[in-house]
């Protein structure tokens, strides 16, 4: 499988929330594919919650 995000992602210099966003629903897109899941995707699921009440709020202002 071939990576779905660079180096600098990997050392989260380049991290606005848009930007995790988009990571995370990559990545919760290929373990979707993959049928796979487990307490780290459930993590993740849940900052990609979070992350988008926090651009939702962003954008309100």
């Amino acid at each position: 499988m071939e990576s779905i995000i660079n180096f600098e992602e990997i050392l989260d210099l380049v991290g606005s929330p848009e930007n995790r966003l988009k990571r995370y629903r990559a990545c919760l897109y290929e373990f979707d594919q993959l049928q796979y899941d487990d307490p780290f995707i459930k993590q993740i699921r849940l900052e990609l919650a979070h992350l988008e009440e926090q651009v939702k709020t962003l954008a309100k202002i």
